[in-house]
C-alpha cells in the first residue's frame, strides 16, 4: 500500500489534500510534504550516520535517519516512528531538539536532534538501512563524497547547533 501524504501550505498549515508517494512529482505547485530528517548524537557527541539500502533511490549513500510524515501524523511524531522503525532507537516526542527548516520545490525537511543519554544499540531495519556509523562531527566531512547532497547541506546548516548541544 503507498503511503498518504497531507499536503502543507508555504507556512507548513494541513490543507486537508491528500497525496499519494508514488505521485511526488505531480505534487501542485506551492503545495508540499513535509520529510523528517533526525540526526542523533551519542553522550560523547558522535553522529549517527546510516547507509541506504541499495534498492532505494539513492542506494548506498549515507544520511542521518529521514522519512515522510504521513496524513494524520505530526512532524514530531513521524520523527520518532522513523528513527524507531530505521535504527530501533525509541525515542521520545518530547526529547527531540527542533533544528529548523529547508524548503525545496515540493517537500520541507524539518531537522531534529535526538540525543541519546546512553550509547544507542541499533537494530536497522534491513529493507531500509544496510550500515550504521558513529561519527564525530569533524569527520562527518569525509563523507560528504558519498552522502545525500540534502544531509549534507543539513549538516552544514545545523553543525554549530549541534556542537553547541553536544551532551558532556
Amino acid at each position: 500500500m503507498s503511503e498518504i501524504w497531507e499536503l502543507v501550505d508555504e507556512n507548513k498549515k494541513k490543507t486537508g489534500i491528500f497525496h499519494e508517494r508514488e505521485l511526488a512529482e505531480e505534487i501542485p505547485r506551492g503545495l508540499y510534504h513535509i520529510v523528517v530528517s533526525i540526526w542523533t548524537q551519542t553522550p560523547d557527541g558522535k553522529l549517527l550516520l546510516t547507509r541506504r539500502s541499495p534498492n532505494k533511490q539513492m542506494p548506498l549513500l549515507w544520511e542521518c535517519t529521514m522519512g515522510s510524515v504521513l496524513a494524520g501524523e505530526e512532524s514530531p511524531a513521524a520523527a520518532v516512528r522513523e528513527l524507531a522503525e530505521e535504527t530501533g532507537l525509541l525515542a521520545k516526542e518530547n526529547d527531540l531538539i527542533y533544528l529548523g527548516d529547508i524548503y525545496y520545490t515540493n517537500w520541507i525537511v524539518e531537522s531534529y536532534l535526538y540525543r541519546s543519554e546512553k550509547d544507542p544499540v541499533l537494530s536497522l531495519q534491513k529493507e531500509e538501512v544496510i550500515d550504521a556509523k558513529f561519527v564525530p562531527i569533524e569527520c562527518v566531512a569525509s563523507f560528504k563524497e558519498n552522502m545525500v547532497s540534502g544531509v549534507w547541506m543539513q549538516f552544514c546548516k545545523y553543525r554549530e547547533a549541534m556542537e553547541k548541544r553536544m551532551v558532556s
